[in-house]
């Protein structure tokens, strides 16, 4: 399998075995709706993938100057976003420390100096913004948001507060906010961490509830659904 995907992504054979695995793991790995091959120098996300992005990238701002996604997984949205021309710089966060060690190969592998990520947390890339060069004009949060408030397998830590975490989100983000997520209680899948969590922080957790919170930092222009999902534009006020 692997000397296959060797040959299927890049026409050398002379990759370590580190490399290797990397190229297996953007391929074919948990979560498999951020899967993709790599031919040519491009991206090529698998049908998942795919699908979810045809939608999202029609709300990229034409003239993006700036884009960050929370939760970036294998990086895919951050390394399409760097392609827009007028998009000088593209950042990734997650807590997944091998996410972010592909994603760092992958962007030196592809020549790729627009793209850089980190290991953080939201608040702390709220924190840090002045290193990563200020406030980010359009920001993705797809398919994160109930990690961000109950916490996850990966990441213990929750915030339990939607203030807290849209407050953070309006600090890192300057104009829009793409946000495609699990926002009513029975939809998510983080079961043993909601579990934990405190009565009331459990009782908040629903659609009006994020939206009241959000509506404090953002306008919320609702756009149906992607996967079955609340899609919603964001707009910071």
């Amino acid at each position: 399998m692997i000397q296959y995907l060797k040959q299927f992504f890049f026409p050398s054979s002379s990759y370590s075995p580190s490399e290797q695995a990397y190229i297996q793991y953007l391929y074919d790995s948990y979560p498999s709706n951020h899967t993709y091959k790599i031919s040519g120098g491009r991206l090529k996300p698998k049908r998942k993938l795919a699908a979810r992005y045809k939608i999202l990238r029609e709300y990229f701002p034409a003239d993006m100057a700036s884009f960050a996604e929370v939760g970036s997984s294998k990086g895919f949205f951050v390394f399409a976003a760097s392609q827009a021309p007028t998009c000088t710089r593209s950042i990734g966060i997650d807590i997944h420390p091998y996410d972010i060690e592909v994603c760092e190969w992958l962007g030196k592998y592809l020549n790729n100096s627009r793209v850089k990520f980190a290991k953080l947390r939201l608040h702390e890339l709220s924190e840090q913004l002045e290193a990563f060069g200020g406030p980010v004009q359009t920001v993705l949060v797809a398919n994160t948001y109930q990690y961000l408030y109950f916490g996850s397998n990966r990441c213990k830590d929750a915030y339990l507060s939607h203030d807290l975490i849209f407050r953070h989100l309006r600090n890192v983000c300057s104009q829009r906010i793409i946000f495609n997520n699990r926002i009513n209680l029975n939809d998510c899948q983080n079961v043993e961490q909601i579990k934990q969590a405190n009565p009331y922080a459990i009782s908040q957790y629903s659609e009006e509830k994020v939206a009241e919170a959000a509506s404090n930092y953002f306008t919320i222009t609702k756009q149906g659904v992607v996967g079955r999902f609340p899609l919603w534009i964001l707009e910071a006020k």
